[in-house]
């Protein structure tokens, strides 16, 4: 007996979707027995328990309908208290997987059993299924016996009952994997009027025969399976050469949107913001969005989420974003959950929730989000885990994300590398970079700068670099103009670089990174592309400082003690720097012995003094070299002499104090 990895999770998901919709409203679909989901409802009230099963398989999965899996779910439980198996069947995987109620493994099985015991061959496969870890016998055989009735009930009756046949025939249920017969009977299904099957059809026949793919979905989304007629949108959409229609795809999406598929809406905004097949219209997008996300889509309440959290087409606001992301999250869009668990970790527009958002990120990791996985990884490295960051990476890069490529080929640099090593480390930055990593292409740029396991080439490493800052890379575009500073480039070009690179950095303050608000502070004190303006300096740094990010505090501290182009506060800048110093920054420690030596903001304190420079000095910092020095010139706190002086000085020469290099 063959099964392949995952075929029961495949199994129980074909007719019934994963994503928890509540809609209003259904239109007209053709469906043998009743005309459309109302008058099979209207006639389930009437007692007919077939009609209570096919209204409830209507609203399960949007036949003529937008889903409404509660709904489906009190349908399918009249059908089965009625004695009608399929119901049963349906009631179990709703309780299996919680759709539309809350997940019940042993209610889930109970309805297998009842609907197996009654001839029922997909409840028998759903239950081999659901108990083969604990009871593989007795899995092996409900299998058989699932397939043996599902196999006579397709030949008497071609059906829905061939579609699920076909299933088992393409994944290797307790049979032999043939793709070729399971194609086979989903077909025969489709030719009955099993819209399911033809949409599943179309599915398998997407990367192989478009075609005949375009076809399958064709009759499904005519026979009122919305779903289906998303997806030959997207193809639609998508396509390239002869066969691209982009409007014809626009067409199936809005008329799926508008009958009630919030996917639909959800995929149509995501056109508007990309621009593809339709005009970019920013506020269109956030009109979809919300009108799915309304109606329950996780994608679309997600997508809405980042528009929030980006200012994009609405105002920017974080905390809008933050619940838009908890309401995708729930049902079930893990990158939606990703970006929520990121929030909770960084304090993002929440409070801040380090084990809830490694939870999150974890989690939607483990559900298939590249991204999330590249930035656990970020989180594992942060707290000095070296050996688990590249596993997330590895992982992360596996499911597609170009930046856990990038992180993964920078911790084969940073590791004893073997000469396979070093070509992987390289050829993921390149493929990083490819693949819309901006900080693969910085990678990629310095790797070319320094000729590191290759040959140096100072042309394709600023291109690179260019290509990194045109994609948002803040080091790309610093890198460079850095670079062109050093007098390979011009003026022009060099400011417009710092004007760029400034413009990303405050985005990211913005957003809550302290560490971007302290770069962005040494652009105003320095001047980098913009004039010099030390008050604005002073207020990134407190705002950092005020997210808890000490060495702000202690950049903070250095401009008030100094009163550089702003008033001096030397009591302010004391406490600053004991705040800073008590959190175990050497820099405020050494300069609280200036504050000592000058008796600024606190008495005079020779002897304190001497112990803050000397410290300072001894960690290696310039500043406290320079401190002892004077001392010794000056005979205050230590005996006078100018040999001791000039050794400190000399000290702080190589420490970087040119002024001092005599």
């Amino acid at each position: 007996m063959q099964r392949t990895r995952g075929a029961g999770a495949l199994w129980r998901t074909a007719w019934l979707s994963l994503v928890s919709l509540v809609l209003l409203g259904c239109r007209p679909g053709p469906e043998s027995g009743c005309a459309d989901p109302v008058t099979c409802e209207r006639a389930c009230s009437a007692r007919s328990p077939d009609a209570c099963f096919m209204a409830g398989r209507m609203y399960a999965v949007g036949i003529g309908c937008g889903r409404q899996p509660e709904r489906a779910l009190s349908l399918f439980e009249q059908a089965c208290n009625a004695g009608y198996p399929s119901g049963c069947t349906y009631l179990g995987a709703s309780y299996e997987l919680g759709v539309g109620v809350e997940a019940d493994r042993d209610r889930a099985q109970r309805h297998y059993e009842t609907a197996c015991n009654s001839g029922d061959g997909r409840a028998c496969v759903g239950l081999g299924a659901l108990i083969q870890a604990e009871h593989p016998g007795l899995a092996t055989e409900l299998f058989e016996r699932g397939t043996k009735r599902l196999s006579e009930s397709c030949r008497a009756t071609p059906g829905p009952d061939c579609g699920a046949l076909g299933l088992v025939y393409v994944q290797g249920i307790g049979v032999e994997a043939n793709f070729e017969l399971g194609l086979q009977l989903y077909t025969v299904a489709c030719a009955a009027g099993d819209v399911e099957a033809c949409g599943t059809a179309a599915e398998l026949l997407r990367g192989v025969d478009p075609d005949r793919s375009d076809n399958f979905y064709g009759q499904a989304c005519t026979g009122g399976y919305l779903y289906a007629c998303v997806q030959q949108g997207v193809d639609l959409l998508l396509a390239t050469g002869p066969d691209a229609n982009p409007e014809a795809g626009v067409a199936r999406l809005r008329m799926a949107c508008d009958a009630g598929e919030p996917r639909a809406c959800a995929t149509l905004g995501t056109a508007h913001i990309s621009g593809i097949g339709v005009a970019v219209d920013e506020r269109e997008a956030v009109r979809l969005y919300e009108q799915g996300c309304k109606a329950g889509d996780g994608y679309a309440c997600g997508s809405l989420g980042l528009l929030y959290s980006l200012g994009t087409g609405v105002p920017r606001d974080l905390e809008r974003a933050g619940e838009l992301f908890a309401s995708a999250c729930e049902a079930r869009d893990a990158i939606a959950c990703g970006n929520l668990g990121w929030m909770h970790l960084r304090g993002i527009g929440r409070a801040q929730d380090k084990d809830g958002g490694v939870a999150l990120l974890a989690s939607a990791c483990e559900a298939g989000d590249g991204r999330s996985c590249y930035r656990f990884g970020l989180y594992a490295a942060e707290q000095g885990d070296e050996a688990a960051a590249p596993r997330w990476w590895r992982r992360g890069c596996e499911l597609g994300s170009p930046d856990a490529c990038t992180a993964l080929s920078v911790s084969f640099i940073d590791g004893e590398l073997s000469a396979g090593d070093q070509r992987v480390a390289i050829d993921l930055a390149r493929y990083g970079c490819q693949e819309g990593s901006a900080a693969g292409c910085t990678l990629a740029g310095q790797i070319f700068a320094l000729g590191w396991n290759i040959d140096e080439d100072r042309s394709t490493a600023e291109a690179y670099f260019r290509y990194a800052c045109d994609l948002g890379d803040v080091d790309g575009c610093e890198v460079l103009a850095t670079w062109l500073a050093d007098g390979s480039g011009d003026g022009d070009e060099t400011r417009q670089l710092w004007a760029r690179g400034r413009e990303l950095r405050d985005q990211a303050c913005k957003a809550g990174e302290h560490q971007d608000c302290i770069v962005l502070g040494a652009y105003y004190v320095r001047g980098l592309g913009v004039e010099k303006d030390t008050v604005r300096a002073l207020e990134l740094y407190g705002q950092a400082c005020d997210g808890g990010v000490i060495v702000a505090c202690t950049h903070q501290a250095q401009i008030l003690m100094t009163g550089t182009g702003v008033e001096p506060d030397h009591a302010g800048a004391v406490s600053l720097f004991e705040r800073a110093c008590a959190a175990k920054d050497e820099l405020a420690c050494t300069w609280l012995g200036l504050a000592y030596h000058r008796g600024r903001g606190v008495e005079a304190n020779p002897e304190q003094a001497v112990a803050r420079y000397a410290r300072g000095c001894e960690q290696g910092y310039a500043f406290g070299c320079i401190g002892m020095g004077k001392l010794h010139e000056q005979g205050v706190g230590v005996g006078k002499s100018k040999r001791a002086a000039k050794k400190f000085f000399a000290k702080a020469c190589e420490l970087g104090a040119q002024s001092y290099c005599r």
